[in-house]
């Protein structure tokens, strides 16, 4: 009997307990059910996106072309006068216009020019006593019993002396040149790249001392083909790169004068507010067509994947459309999309990797004007 009261009670519990979890397993299947059948009914939540409006632009297919950058001012400065080498401005030393770069012994100029002083005071003194010989002569007239030739030869040594002692004022300004040439100056702002020569070594007019390199006014210099130049002219803006980094400079110059051998003419463009350095080499993007009014997107528009390239349009009901697109020209930021899109759509700049066709979308930023 006891074993039955067991057995019973054993019993009671088991149902209890199937009724329990068959209640909270029905409970939490219904939960579920009701969210799957609601997520069926109304589809994915709205993305949050970014957008951009397509513009209309005025692009053309690019090539590269390589450059290098250099300076507009690239100085062997020289010394323009005889002497010892008394010093040189260090390598790297930045100086300003007129700073003093190297320095010549100055004991030979400072004796040339008092010698050179001394000669137009001789000579000075000489002009004086024969021009007024002549006046005192010229006076007297008829008086003072001197011929006509005798007056024509006082006339012409004091005219002689005049020129003797002009001649002596200008080798008397050369020698003071020399002597303020024994510091060689800065002809302008820039960095001491190299000594071209030592202390202790004559220096004679015309050998390099120092070259000096102007670091902030740059220029980057390419060559190109002949088809390519034609594309471009003067003031036009064109992309050069450093690496990761872009900058825009402007054509300064074309040299309409090619290379015999690489049928190539130079190019010249001016690079602004860049802190590269001389010598490194660029990329220049040149037109290789001439630029045509086209549709163009921002690069982060475009969804790439193995089989097509496409751009998520936004409408006015805030669903996204996927639209398949073919890449043209590009420029910078933008690219040419040719496809099912027209300039002032809204495209999708961020937030279009998950982005599925007809999902709605909520805007994070306001899409700004096409620019000019």
């Amino acid at each position: 009997m006891n074993r039955n009261i067991i057995f019973a009670t054993s019993a009671a519990v088991i149902l209890v307990a199937a009724g329990s979890t068959a209640y909270f397993y029905a409970d939490a299947t219904g939960v579920d059910a009701d969210a799957g059948a609601t997520e069926q009914q109304s589809g994915p939540p709205p993305a949050v996106v970014a957008v951009a409006k397509a513009e209309e632009r005025e692009l053309a297919p690019h090539a590269e072309t390589p450059g290098s950058v250099v300076s507009t001012r690239d100085s062997l400065v020289a010394a323009a006068t005889s002497g010892k080498i008394e010093w040189v401005a260090e390598i790297g030393a930045e100086v300003d216009e007129g700073d003093v770069i190297a320095r010549i012994e100055k004991s030979d100029a400072e004796l040339a020019y008092s010698d050179s002083g001394a000669e137009v005071a001789r000579l000075k003194s000489r002009a004086e006593y024969l021009a007024r010989l002549y006046d005192r002569f010229k006076g007297l007239g008829v008086e003072a019993g001197e011929s006509e030739s005798a007056m024509d030869q006082m006339r012409a040594d004091r005219d002689e002396a005049r020129q003797a002692l002009r001649q002596a004022e200008v080798a008397h300004e050369r020698t003071a040149i020399n002597l303020q040439r024994t510091e060689v100056l800065a002809p302008f702002a820039g960095r001491v790249v190299s000594q071209e020569a030592q202390v202790g070594e004559y220096a004679t007019p015309g050998i390099g001392l120092v070259r000096l390199v102007d670091i902030h006014r740059l220029e980057v210099t390419a060559r190109a083909p002949a088809s390519l130049a034609r594309n471009i002219s003067a003031g036009d803006t064109i992309r050069v790169a450093n690496g990761a980094e872009t900058k825009e400079a402007i054509v300064r110059a074309i040299v309409p004068v090619g290379d015999s051998l690489s049928r190539m003419l130079e190019l010249r463009l001016e690079l602004a507010d860049a802190d590269w350095y001389i010598g490194s080499a660029v990329r220049v993007a040149l037109p290789a067509e001439t630029a045509r009014r086209v549709v163009a997107a921002p690069r982060d528009a475009l969804v790439l994947r193995a089989d097509r390239i496409s751009v998520f349009v936004v409408g006015k009901d805030r669903t996204a459309r996927q639209v398949d697109v073919d890449l043209g020209a590009a420029e910078g930021e933008y690219i040419e999309v040719i496809g099912d899109i027209k300039p002032g759509d809204k495209v999708v700049i961020r937030g279009g990797e998950r982005l599925r066709d007809g999902q709605s979308v909520t805007l994070s930023a306001l899409p700004e004007e096409p620019s000019a």
